[in-house]
This record gives structure tokens, C-alpha cells and sequence, in this order.
């Protein structure tokens, strides 16, 4: 197989690479890896440290980087986003203005996700363009999020195939495993689940024979059941995990179904008065906030990283490749590795991913972006049967659907309008004045976004007016004075 992967001087690659030779070595044996990066010296030094890795002896596949686009996209069977959209201080700046205001902030499923859709979606577009010039059958999988409206843009707007993959397909393992009282990773899990990425519910699951809702969840999830200590370094970390666990026992306990991914922004539309504290709590230590400050040291940061990276590159013969460093430490879990197993035709493999709905969720239009469960054998991609949303969280799930699917439309016509709309949609605070104070405030921080985009703020600018203002229905009582101002009221509507 021949894959590009674009934003190839990723950090994040080397890890999953050498879990791809480890565990599927022939889905690369001679064929190519290509890493296109603008940044030519760390696309270098990743393919570098490919060619040292203990596992490139299982594989011995070209390894080329380059900074030349269309030379990177001939001849392909797979193209891998992997670009990022956030930076600081815009990111920090948007949790600290959101949480004012009462929204959740996140590089996805948010208002602050739209904003980040709107950084890469030009430049994805006119990569899949591209692509369907040098490589018409290739499948792109697209990382960067919001992967949903990344994935209906192409799918939708251009000729090439798409999948959004999300890191967040592995937590629903670590998550069940964590409710049965482990703090484990165990693939053995099998479910499907349907919805939108960071918001999919687990629909049915097994695992060694058990049903996941009537045998094993009731087994643990007792009265006296207590989140399970979390084994990570990081203070943070462990409260979020054991957060999202609560929560996950609370919808269990109301007699809902549960999510499939424990990602902060999507539970934040299920429980939003409790993820409104923790986001407090994430950002009680913010004071005294300097943006350019603070964007000054997450630059000094990535560049610290890079730096060791490249120097490592030069004397690879230095890495520890047994050890734990997440920069070259081995990763075996990644979703990459079960999609290009499947790809490759050495297994037919389940997984969730987003992509428009086709036929795939009943009671959705075909058009729709959502993230469903898939079986992938060779180029065949298949929905599972039988899928749907839950009754309690359909009309949010189709609102929250919609206001990712406005967002292609207006990156597809590079129309302010429509992403104006698409803002509007968005089902917080909907249609309350406090909205576009909000949305203002982001595009301010946002200004680096194209200009002509940055005109939806006119949208927000004029308060919407009301005849309701006019009257003093407070003041009122039953009666004739009460009757004869409604009177008055309806006639000035008409």
C-alpha cells in the first residue's frame, strides 16, 4: 500500500507507524509511506526516525518526505490527515470567554470548533480536489477535528471517499472496563453505537457472551458501586476520567442508554450544570490571563519538542524504543492500525466513524453527518444494521447534526451567511440574546480566520427587536384590562 500522510512531521505518527509494522507489517511491506509537511526539516526527521525503528526491519517499505503537495498525492491508496486546527492563545481565550457565557469549549463539538472548522476546511477541500485528480480512488481519513464536517465536506462537496476518525473510538474500552471496576484497557468489548462524534450512544454490547446492558452493567453498577482509582500521573486527567465515569453510571441509573466516547464536549450537552463546574474548576488557576503571553510559551513549548525530536533523528542509535516516552514509545491502539488491517483485506474490522448517514441511522436524511458503526473489508465499507438514536436524545443529536452539516455548506460556498446560520443552530442558548455577544467575542479571537468570513459577525451585530417590550404584562391581571392588551398585542403582530 501507498499512504500519504499530510501534516507528516506530526509527532503523533512515529508511535502509531511503528504499531502499524508491529501489528499489520503486511499492509506496508513494499509498498510507501510519503510524509508532506510544509515543514520539511520535521516531515525529515519523522521519516528518519521511521527507518531506525526496531519494527521498519518487519516492513522495509520506502519512506519519503517531501513538501510538495501534488507529488505527494499521485499514485495513493490512502491519504491521512493529520493537520491540527488549535493554537494558542485563541484556544485558552475561548474556554475563559465560554465559560463566562455558558458555553463548553472544545476543538469540536462547540461553538469553538466551528471557529477551529473554519482554519482547515479550505485547505482539506482543496486537498481532496487535488486528490481527485492524482488519486481518485483513494480514501482519505481525516483526523483533525471537527472531524464530522471535515468528512461530510469531502464526501458531499467532492468525488473522494472519507472517513473522520477519532482517538476517542478507544475510550468506550477503557470506559466499560473502568465501570466494572479495572482500570484496564480490554478490546474485547464489542458494541455498536450511532450518533455524532463525541456524542454516539452505545445502541447494544457484548462481551465474552454477556449482554452489556441487562447482564453486565447491572452487575457492577449497584448502589454502593465508586468510580475506580485512575492510575495517571496527572491530577487533572484522573478528575476528568472519574467524571465522565459518574456520569456514565448516572445515565445507566436513569434507564438511558450510555455513551460511547467520554469526551468532555459531548457530555457537556447531556449534563450541562455539572460540566459547567468542572470547567471552573479547569480554569480556576487562569488569572491575571496574558494571550500573548501565554501563546508565546505554548509556541516555546512545541518548539522544544520538535527541537529534541529532530536532534534525536540525527542519532537514533540515543532512543530507548522499549521505554515510555510518548514521543517515540510504541502505540498498538490506535484506530489507524484496525482500519488499515481491514483495509488491507487481512480482517474484517469494526469500527465508528463519521461520514454523511447514507441509509445508516433510521430517521436521518441521507445527507446528514453523523458517526455510526461500520464493518471495513478491503475497500467494502458497510453500515451495521440497525441503528438509530435513542428516543431521549434524538431532537439534540439532529440539532447537533445540523449545525456540523451547515458548517460544510459554508466552508463548501465559503459563504459567511451560512456559517452564520450554522452558529445559529447550535442548540445552547438558542435564540437568546446572550448568543451574540458570544459569537462577537469569538470572532474577535478569531480574527485570523479569511476576512471574508469574519463578515458573519454583521449577522450578530443588530438586537433582534420585540413588541413584547412594548407592554407590561407583569402588571396585568385576569379581566377586561388584561383581555384588551392581548387584543392590542395581536393586532400589532398582525
Amino acid at each position: 500500500m501507498r499512504v500519504t500522510f499530510i501534516g507528516g512531521g506530526s509527532l503523533r505518527l512515529l508511535p502509531i507507524l511503528r504499531g502499524i509494522f508491529s501489528v499489520v507489517p503486511e499492509f506496508f511491506r513494499n509498498g510507501e509511506v510519503r510524509l508532506m509537511d510544509l515543514s520539511l526539516e520535521r516531515a525529515e526527521a519523522v521519516g528518519k526516525m521511521i527507518l531506525a525503528c526496531p519494527e521498519y526491519n518487519n516492513v522495509n517499505c520506502q519512506v519519503i518526505w517531501t513538501d510538495d503537495i501534488d507529488s505527494a498525492l499521485k499514485d495513493i491508496d490512502v491519504l491521512y490527515l493529520t493537520m491540527a486546527a488549535c493554537s494558542e492563545p485563541s484556544t485558552m481565550q475561548s474556554a475563559i470567554i465560554g465559560a463566562r457565557y455558558g458555553y463548553h469549549a472544545s476543538d469540536n463539538l462547540s461553538i469553538q470548533g466551528a471557529f477551529l472548522s473554519l482554519r482547515l476546511g479550505k485547505t482539506i477541500y482543496d486537498i481532496a480536489k487535488k486528490l481527485e485528480k492524482h488519486s481518485p480512488d483513494a480514501l482519505m481519513l481525516i483526523f483533525p477535528n471537527p472531524i464530522a464536517v471535515y468528512s461530510h465536506l469531502v464526501n458531499t462537496h467532492t468525488k473522494i471517499k472519507a472517513l473522520g476518525i477519532c482517538g476517542g473510538f478507544n475510550n468506550h474500552r477503557y470506559d466499560l472496563t473502568r465501570l466494572c471496576g479495572k482500570d484496564a484497557y480490554d478490546p474485547a468489548w464489542n458494541v455498536v453505537a450511532a450518533g455524532i462524534n463525541h456524542l454516539s450512544y452505545i445502541l447494544r454490547g457484548e462481551k465474552d457472551g454477556r449482554d452489556l446492558y441487562t447482564e453486565i452493567l447491572p452487575q457492577y453498577l449497584t448502589d454502593d458501586w465508586k468510580p475506580v482509582k485512575i492510575n495517571h500521573p496527572s491530577e487533572k486527567v484522573r478528575s476528568n476520567i472519574t467524571n465522565a465515569l459518574i456520569m456514565l453510571a448516572t445515565m445507566f441509573r436513569n434507564g438511558n442508554k450510555i455513551v460511547f466516547s467520554t469526551e468532555g464536549d459531548g457530555l457537556a450537552h447531556i449534563f450541562r450544570g455539572f460540566m459547567r463546574e468542572v470547567q471552573k474548576q479547569n480554569l480556576a488557576g487562569i488569572k491575571n490571563f496574558d494571550p500573548l503571553a501565554y501563546g508565546d510559551q505554548w509556541r516555546s513549548d512545541i518548539a522544544e519538542k520538535f527541537r529534541k525530536f529532530i536532534e534525536f533523528s540525527k542519532q537514533p542509535s540515543k532512543v530507548d524504543w522499549s521505554g515510555a516516552d510518548p514521543l517515540f514509545a510504541i502505540n498498538k491502539t490506535d484506530i489507524t492500525i484496525r482500519i488499515f488491517q481491514a483495509l488491507g483485506g487481512y480482517g474484517e474490522m469494526r469500527i465508528v466513524a463519521s461520514r454523511p448517514n447514507g441509509s445508516a441511522v433510521y430517521g436521518f436524511g441521507d445527507e446528514m453527518p453523523l458517526e455510526y458503526t461500520m464493518d471495513i473489508n478491503g475497500k467494502n465499507i458497510t453500515p451495521v444494521a440497525n441503528q438509530y438514536i435513542p428516543e431521549p436524545f434524538y431532537g439534540l443529536t439532529a440539532s447537533l447534526s445540523e449545525f456540523q452539516r451547515l458548517q460544510s455548506e459554508a466552508i463548501a460556498a465559503w459563504s459567511p451567511e451560512i456559517f452564520a446560520q450554522a452558529l445559529e443552530a447550535y442548540p445552547v442558548h438558542q435564540f437568546e440574546d446572550v448568543r451574540k455577544e458570544f459569537f462577537c467575542e469569538m470572532f474577535d479571537i478569531f480574527s485570523d480566520i479569511d476576512p471574508v468570513m469574519l463578515t458573519a459577525k454583521n449577522y450578530f451585530k443588530v438586537p433582534a427587536r420585540s413588541i413584547l417590550n412594548n407592554f407590561d404584562f407583569k402588571a396585568k391581571t385576569c379581566g377586561k384590562s388584561r383581555q384588551e392588551d392581548c387584543h392590542m398585542a395581536s393586532k400589532t403582530m398582525a
